[in-house]
């Protein structure tokens, strides 16, 4: 039988196991190396400095010693909102199969607008190059992958590769070209939506009729002339944000260009369709398909 003064040395030692591991929890959570499997994630590395804030990468890493492919992941969110931190289950599939991925934020500080995200995206592609030894980049096969708004920031990115309008901030002796893109959900043709939608009208700063030769410049639909990347889009064909008549008219202007296009439809799906688990297997093998071929 335990004396009462056993009881409490127990009651003290369990206490103090239980903080012991809570702290290693807090501690493990706070980190801002994450071990997986086959990858390390390095979260909130600065690539630039944003209009009111710096401006933060997480880096997923393969564990070999590469050089490996890279991809530029952009989030979407309506040009307002969103989070690097929301592609982490997209990013996956990549890193397991041996691509570096960056998941980057842009500046959604109020009064921003077009095309000053498409500047820092791009200006994350040259950071990328500049640290290409440090990450184990390959610096000749990187590719950028968006969806929604961020789909329609990388489609720009890809379309307007050499173009000096977009080149603004660090390291302008690294190229911002990419070698393919990679489009889910993407917003490819501004003109089509309301003149009320109250994503665009920030974005721009007014409406496409108001702004009408900046929205032409903002939307991808609009710049499919000289040499086109290969360029991987999907949808789903239920999308209640993005018609998928823009997917249908990109694909098929895409491809009278003589650009190398790959369409993906996820039959019945949703806006955010690529991470459902009904269409994100296949998803991600037609994308990993692609890069194979293309990158």
């Amino acid at each position: 039988m335990f004396s009462i003064t056993d009881n409490l040395a127990r009651t003290w030692l369990s206490s103090l196991v239980l903080l012991l591991a809570a702290a290693c929890l807090r501690a493990q959570q706070s980190s801002p190396m994450v071990p997986i499997e086959s990858y390390v994630r390095v979260n909130g590395v600065q690539y630039a400095q944003g209009k009111s804030a710096p401006l933060l990468a997480d880096m997923y890493l393969p564990k070999d010693s590469g050089p490996h492919p890279a991809i530029v992941f952009i989030h979407g969110g309506g040009w307002t909102g969103g989070s690097r931190t929301g592609w982490s289950k997209l990013i996956a599939p990549f890193a397991e199969h041996g691509y570096v991925g960056m998941a980057i934020d842009y500046d959604l500080s109020p009064g921003v607008r077009f095309p000053v995200a498409l500047e820092e995206c791009k200006e994350s592609i040259r950071w990328l190059r500049a640290h290409a030894s440090e990450y184990r980049v390959d610096p000749n096969r990187i590719a950028v992958a968006g969806g929604s708004a961020g789909g329609e920031l990388a489609a720009l990115v890809a379309l307007t590769n050499g173009d000096p309008r977009y080149e603004s901030g660090t390291f302008k002796n690294f190229s911002s070209s990419v070698k393919a893109a990679i489009l889910y959900s993407a917003d490819l043709d501004l003109t089509k939506f309301s003149e009320t939608d109250d994503a665009i009208l920030p974005y721009l700063g007014g409406s496409c009729s108001a702004q009408h030769d900046l929205c032409l410049e903002a939307s991808p639909q609009f710049h499919l002339g000289g040499k086109l990347p290969p360029i991987f889009v999907g949808q789903g064909n239920a999308d209640e944000d993005v018609p998928y008549s823009q997917f249908t008219s990109f694909v098929a202007a895409y491809k009278k260009a003589n650009g190398n296009i790959t369409p993906f439809t996820a039959e019945g799906g949703p806006h955010a369709y690529a991470a459902e688990p009904q269409w994100f297997q296949a998803n991600a093998d037609a994308a990993l398909s692609f890069l194979r071929k293309n990158l």
